[in-house]
């Protein structure tokens, strides 16, 4: 009878807890409540979207090495767990036929009902299955994760976009969002951002994924932030980037061989498409051919919306000549300030993939001379460059500042891949100074403070 009783008491609690403002405490939601812990059970799985907004449902698709009903834990980004709530994993393989490009085809194993006071953030399903939580507040800072990119190279399943990771060598030109996803491109080329910005507590933050950019209301925020390997972009998600631009909204891009792949998704969002050849593409709109931004045949230049590109930038490690990171060419920056750089100095960052502006010569001291005759800009200012190689030729990835038109916004482009990663932010050589960059760039813009040297 006692226990009976503990157990009902206990529901309660569960229940007025649940009821109440989330307040740093783990909850357990009551569907959740007498069950085992899912941990060690869950092997992998996917959901069925991969942004939600509070208050959404969350379909979870999961491979367990069992058949069991355990409590399904949300971790955030620090791995504290959020809440638990009741799924069912199951023994099950992929049964659809070319799973890549179909998806998996998995049962589902519930539903998780996303508390109304979840924060907007990056959660792990488990600690393996990435979801972001959005939001359409207005809010100091938005945050583009970088899905797109990650679900191009993801080969789970036999096949990405890429031929060096496909079974046989042959690449798919559609990959399904609806399969497990390989977690080592987030790692590499966003963990630390990602750990780094809750840090600004001062600050309110909301984070969105590549496909959110296709919906221009939710650009209700001062600074856009892209992270990572921000590579493949639809039309949509650009038009809407260069009217945030041209409006007076300010972007900080910390990505390399950005906005380098026109994509579209299948009618249902499930799946990215990319053919990467105008003549393999059914797609009969010219515009809408999923090939380089480069190609004239899109009529639309990556270098007017974020003035620099891989073209310029290329391969930062593969034939490296240059310094693994930044020589610095303008120390009197105001995103430099307190760092004490002088003409010269590096700032130590070794960059896989790299962008980088046009370049019209060098100045007597060998620093490149942007070519604003070019992109035409009303402002344009180099603060360091490094040294690339891209097929047969040398390349110049460049650290940039730039405003397209007095009544624009500022755009800060990195021009690098790995601002973001272990051998950036997370590094013991520069990290704590690119920190310092990042976050002086972030605050002048909020404030309105100059960020241009002269």
């Amino acid at each position: 009878m006692i226990n009976r009783y503990s157990s009902l008491f206990g529901l309660l609690l569960v229940l007025s807890l649940y009821s109440c403002e989330y307040k740093d405490k783990a909850i357990v939601t009551p569907s959740a409540v007498l069950l085992p812990e899912c941990e060690g059970s869950v092997i992998t799985g996917y959901t069925n979207k991969i942004s939600y907004f509070p208050g959404e449902e969350v379909e979870v698709f999961l491979q367990s090495n069992s058949n069991l009903s355990c409590g399904l834990g949300l971790y955030n980004i620090d791995g504290e767990l959020v809440f638990r709530s009741k799924a069912s994993p199951s023994q099950q393989k992929a049964s659809s036929i070319e799973p890549w490009k179909n998806g998996f085809g998995f049962n589902s194993s519930g539903k998780i009902a996303l508390p109304p006071w979840l924060k907007s953030g990056i959660y792990y399903i488990e600690k393996k299955i990435t979801i972001v939580v959005k939001s359409i507040a207005s809010t100091d800072i938005m945050v583009v994760y970088p899905s797109n990119t990650i679900n191009a190279y993801n080969n789970v399943g036999g096949k990405s976009l890429y031929g060096f990771n496909s079974t046989e060598g042959m690449a798919s030109s559609i990959v399904s969002f609806l399969r497990p996803m390989d977690g080592s491109i987030e790692n590499k080329e966003c963990i630390e951002c990602l750990k780094w910005f809750p840090s600004l507590s001062h600050l309110k933050i909301k984070y969105v994924v590549d496909m959110d950019l296709d919906n221009y209301s939710l650009f209700q925020s001062k600074i856009i932030v892209i992270i990572g390997h921000s590579e493949y972009w639809t039309r949509k998600a650009r038009i809407n980037f260069d009217r945030f631009v041209n409006e007076g909204g300010h972007t900080i891009i910390l990505s390399g061989n950005t906005m380098w792949w026109q994509v579209r998704y299948t009618d249902n969002n499930s799946a990215l498409i990319c053919y990467r050849s105008s003549e393999l593409d059914p797609e009969e709109e010219e515009s809408m051919k999923t090939v380089l931004w480069r190609d004239p045949i899109l009529q639309y230049s990556i270098l007017p919306s974020i003035g620099e590109d891989f073209e310029g930038g290329g391969y930062g490690l593969h034939e490296d000549k240059g310094w693994d990171g930044y020589k610095i060419f303008n120390p009197s920056s105001p995103l430099l300030e307190g760092l004490s750089f002088k003409k010269g100095d590096i700032l130590k960052l070794p960059s896989t993939e790299c962008d980088g502006a046009p370049i019209k010569g060098w100045d007597a001291d060998g620093f490149p001379i942007l070519d604003n005759d070019v992109l035409k800009f009303a402002k344009l200012e180099l603060i360091g460059f490094d040294k690339g190689f891209r097929g047969t030729q040398e390349t110049f990835p460049t650290f940039t500042v730039m405003k397209k038109k007095s009544s624009s916004g500022v755009i800060v482009n990195v021009g690098t891949m790995d601002w973001c990663s272990a051998s950036g932010m997370g590094s013991r050589d520069s990290g704590d100074k690119i920190k310092i960059i990042t976050r002086t760039a972030i605050d002048k813009l909020l404030t309105g403070e100059n960020v241009f040297s002269d």
